[in-house]
């Protein structure tokens, strides 16, 4: 609760920075930034844009293991890495569990060193390290991020982790057409594991915010 409240804070204000940088406060309409603002707050923390979403799922993490908790999980898991300290998969589990739980400086630290220990990284782990770096550093799409997020579509362009990211910062900075064409993306890769309900939820949610910008 108290990250997603210190996320809106970061995004309310790179909101105003954003329009305020680029000379538009004095043709501003108050009343429609006050909307935008926040409906984008809305929808990226309600509607599956939250960090923790970007996780690719991972059973370990997300499926029961036996009777145990979310603590007694990233446990076990720790202690199989303590084992295997160099087991680039078992850095990658732990650090898919800190990002579900909002941890980011421990998910980075993690996906680095599997980064780091993998002969051939995997788009899905590039695309992670880049959503733990993205959130990490306030919400800016740094040139670490955008060659993280390179090299994952390089691998699988239908990355739905890279994708998604990529989709939720166009559309925290009102470039709703670019977010949309990123969502599609990701809904025309037919793969299983999409939640097609929430990305067409999203993409709505643009056209409409586009539709009123331009009114």
């Amino acid at each position: 609760m108290i990250i997603t409240m210190l996320l809106s804070f970061v995004l309310i204000g790179a909101v105003l920075w954003w329009f305020y940088s680029r000379g538009n406060a004095t043709s501003l309409n108050p009343v429609w930034m006050i909307f935008v603002v926040v409906v984008s707050v809305i929808v990226v923390f309600s509607s599956g844009l939250r960090p923790e979403k970007f996780a690719v799922q991972n059973e370990l993490i997300t499926e029961p293991l036996g009777p145990l908790s979310y603590e007694d999980k990233m446990r076990y898991l720790e202690d199989q890495l303590k084992q295997s300290p160099n087991d680039a998969e078992l850095w990658f589990e732990i650090g898919q569990g800190y990002l579900l739980n909002g941890e980011l400086n421990n998910a980075n630290i993690c996906f680095g060193y599997a980064i780091r220990l993998t002969e051939e990284p995997t788009a899905n782990q590039y695309a992670a390290k880049a959503t733990t770096q993205y959130y990490l550093h306030s919400q800016i799409m740094s040139d670490e991020v955008e060659e993280l997020l390179k090299k994952a579509l390089v691998l699988d362009e239908y990355n739905q982790a890279a994708l998604t990211l990529i989709a939720s910062d166009h559309f925290v900075t009102f470039r709703y057409q670019k977010a949309i064409n990123a969502w599609q993306k990701i809904l025309d890769s037919e793969r299983v594991d999409v939640d097609r309900v929430t990305i067409i939820n999203s993409i709505n949610e643009a056209k409409q915010l586009m539709h009123a910008r331009r009114n």
